[in-house]
């Protein structure tokens, strides 16, 4: 890059200085407010020419108002008498459009401390103004918003818990007036046990962390009543202030959600107790058959109706009673097996995974079958081992029943339709219904049965 040197004229220097500004429109103006120099950051913000405006009063540039309310004469007064007058205000061009410019005018003193003219500075400041508007429109409707959003407590609090906006929804569901709550620690919305345990801090971190906190417990009114309140909590990242905390109160859901829950498990309490009189009327028929072969279809009954009642006593006693976990659920009907029979052993190793009671119930049905084959079928003189593991891969669930013995006969093993097992054709109803997919492999010694089932329906 070629280098040129400096000039020893500072005059000149000066000079290169203002016409280089070409976004601000410096110009001179004798005391009377006549222009005497003229900048080409002037000529291209205003639109004249240095010949057309020297000479002329500065006055052409103000607005008919500003003229006739002598705002140039008001800023050449104030800047002789403070040294400075800045203004804001609307400036006119030649074609006699307008713009939003911010100007400063001071007064030129020569070496003798005698002022002898005026400097303005002048930069168009438009396109700020109208960001300032849209800004205060996009405020002022926000602020509508939130004082019409009464069915919401909308607040903000800074990073130290001191609550530094308040809601009109806020103040019909807490109960405090914003001149009382403003400043106050956010704390005091929450139930002393939930301040011990820093639910609030929580809240903040996850909020810092992942964008948002969703959250529902109980508040607190000011009056000492308690509410459930689903909130959702945001960081303000743009002021780095603190963080938006939108809650409602769902009170009425909330309990009518656990009056549902009460409903349900009262429900399948009595589903239980009404299917295991079944299955006791079922063992009481077995014993006092005297047809061996009706009496074993009773009990095989009896088994069935006992593992649908096994799943609705684990759901009623568990806290979620509309799902199951599945490892669990398995160890507990597998002890029941184990318990029907002292001549075999049955092992259970599941992943631990949570699924839907209908699919439990399919699922506990499915292992009752192939277990009580296993018993029946591939160990039918001596004792004998029978595995059951369960394996949650992605999306699906591996389910499987081995045993060591003899291996099942063609018959129960048979997917015709006229297969004689009648447990077989539950099997393959209940894989079935579970869009599963079932292979039996011929393992020797003994059988393996695995199913592959999408963990939901």
């Amino acid at each position: 890059m070629d280098q040129y040197p400096l000039s020893s004229d500072e005059a000149e220097i000066y000079r290169h200085i203002v016409e280089s500004a070409r976004d601000y429109a410096i110009f001179a103006m004798d005391r009377d407010g006549t222009v005497v120099t003229w900048s080409a950051g002037a000529t291209n913000l205003f639109g004249y020419s240095a010949p057309e405006i020297i000479g002329q009063s500065s006055a052409a540039i103000f607005t008919f108002d500003d003229q006739l309310a002598g705002a140039m004469l008001k800023e050449i007064r104030l800047a002789l008498a403070t040294g400075r007058a800045d203004d804001n205000r609307w400036h006119v061009r030649k074609d006699g459009s307008s713009f939003w410019a911010s100007g400063l005018m001071m007064p030129l003193r020569n070496n003798a401390g005698e002022t002898y003219g005026l400097l303005k500075i002048v930069r168009d400041r438009t396109q700020m103004l109208h960001e300032d508007e849209a800004r205060r429109a996009s405020e002022e409707r926000l602020q509508l918003i939130l004082k019409s959003a009464i069915d919401y407590a909308i607040f903000a609090f800074d990073r130290d818990g001191r609550i530094i906006s308040w809601n009109t929804g806020a103040c019909r569901i807490f109960g405090y007036e914003e001149d009382e709550i403003l400043g106050c620690d956010a704390h005091i919305l929450f139930l002393p046990e939930d301040r011990d345990d820093g639910a609030l801090e929580r809240e903040m971190k996850t909020a810092l962390e992942r964008g948002r906190a969703e959250n529902e417990r109980f508040h607190l009114r000011r009056d000492g009543s308690k509410f459930w309140g689903s909130g959702l909590t945001m960081p303000l990242r743009s002021q780095r202030s603190g963080y938006l905390k939108v809650l409602r109160d769902d009170t009425a859901r909330h309990f009518a959600e656990e009056h549902q829950q009460i409903m349900l498990r009262e429900m399948s309490h009595r589903v239980k107790n009404s299917l295991g009189l079944v299955a006791a009327m079922l063992a009481m028929q077995a014993r006092s058959t005297k047809q061996e072969e009706v009496g074993q279809a009773l009990r095989d009954a009896e088994a069935r109706v006992g593992t649908i009642a096994q799943v609705h006593d684990q759901l009623w006693r568990q806290p979620d009673i509309e799902t199951v976990d599945l490892a669990d659920f398995l160890s507990s009907l597998c002890q029941r097996l184990q318990q029907s029979t002292s001549r075999h052993a049955v092992t259970v190793d599941a992943d631990p995974c949570m699924v839907d009671a209908d699919r439990a119930i399919q699922i506990a049905l499915l292992v009752n079958e192939l277990v009580t084959n296993a018993f029946k079928h591939a160990y039918p003189d001596v004792s004998g081992a029978v595995t059951v593991s369960a394996r949650s891969i992605a999306d699906e669930i591996r389910l499987e029943v081995a045993d060591d013995g003899r291996g099942l006969p063609a018959e129960v093993l048979s997917f015709e339709n006229e297969g004689k097992s009648l447990g077989m054709k539950i099997v393959r109803a209940l894989v079935q219904q579970l869009k599963a997919e079932m292979h039996i492999e011929d393992r020797v010694p003994g059988t393996g049965f695995v199913i592959r089932l999408p963990r939901e329906g």
